[in-house]
């Protein structure tokens, strides 16, 4: 039997924040009550895994379950369904994400609006994190190919990868080891953590939005004036840290099973776990569903931002190191 010290049952967050969290939770709540949002609860386990080949999903054996690292699919199966506007409170599930802004186990709150454009939805956002965090947010919009040039010096289609050392070096950040192998996408994960996500806390709150086509699986793409396609998705940083994901949602079929099996084939290249199409999603988008934006929050971190907390560690009673 593992030989505990004493007090190593006790919780990670005192009973006085956990009952301001549980204030805040119930605001988080009215906000969408108050908006006319219906409020559903999907499966935690499914059948069916993301394909997505940065998020690596929990496995249950016999019969084959994974847990679901976002309530997404289930969800806009409910859209298809005509649910209308709605909303989830829930527990997510990623593998191996631990840290001072994570854990593996973590609650969300997604939603989506039938016919709400991208930025009305930001606009939505933006007023439930003021609400929550008690004060008016007035967060920036920044297209992400600025990001890069503003905050790390850098075009992110440059024509030599060495530009992506060379800009690290110009701002005292360390290369990256075996960093002559990097692909462009790695290089661009890279920056952003360690050159633009920093340097977001020194303009205040600000929305990153208009990816590339291949950090958005799930979003519709648009082609500006110099013929170059985005993503139409968005997130928002304050702090620092980022607080959600949204997106113009892809509603054709074809489309989203080709990026599934795009997915695939990287996931293979990773060596990583291949999980089976989700065809009860693809069949609701077969279906016919509505055009909608929809977004995922997390609200271990903005609870921890509201209260003025360091790590989503002191919101959570037993994160999972200790759980």
């Amino acid at each position: 039997m593992e030989n505990l010290k004493s007090g190593a049952f006790a919780p990670t967050c005192s009973r006085e924040t956990w009952i301001k969290r549980q204030a805040l939770m119930t605001k988080v709540r009215d906000f969408f009550v108050r908006r006319n949002a219906l409020e559903v609860e999907t499966p935690v386990l499914s059948a069916y895994g993301g394909t997505d080949p940065q998020l690596d999903y929990f496995e249950i054996e016999d019969p084959k379950r994974f847990m679901m690292t976002s309530p997404e699919f289930h969800m806009k199966r409910l859209l298809a369904a005509n649910f209308g506007d709605i909303f989830q409170i829930t527990k997510s599930f990623r593998k191996d994400e631990f840290g001072g802004h994570h854990n593996n186990e973590f609650s969300m709150v997604e939603w989506y609006r039938v016919g709400m454009p991208q930025e009305k939805l930001m606009d939505e956002v933006e007023d439930l994190v003021s609400e929550i965090i008690g004060k008016k947010l007035n967060a920036r919009r920044t297209r992400w190919i600025d990001a890069f040039k503003n905050y790390a010096g850098v075009d992110p289609f440059c024509e030599k990868l060495t530009d992506f050392a060379d800009a690290c070096a110009a701002r005292d950040v360390p290369v990256p080891v075996g960093s002559e192998t990097l692909t462009r996408e790695e290089w661009w994960d890279y920056m952003m953590v360690f050159l633009v996500e920093p340097a977001l806390a020194s303009n205040g709150p600000e929305f990153i939005l208009d990816y590339p086509p291949s950090q958005a699986a799930l979003a519709q793409t648009y082609t500006d004036a110099d013929g170059r396609v985005w993503a139409r998705r968005f997130e928002l940083f304050v702090d620092q840290v980022e607080l959600c994901n949204g997106y113009t949602e892809l509603t054709d079929a074809v489309e989203q099973r080709r990026r599934f099996n795009a997915d695939l084939e990287i996931r293979k290249g990773m060596n990583k776990p291949l999980p089976p199409l989700d065809e009860r999603f693809l069949a609701a988008l077969e279906s016919g569903m509505p055009a909608c934006s929809g977004v995922a929050l997390g609200l271990d971190r903005l609870f921890m931002l509201a209260l003025g907390k360091n790590e989503i560690a002191d919101v959570i009673l037993f994160p999972s190191p200790i759980a």
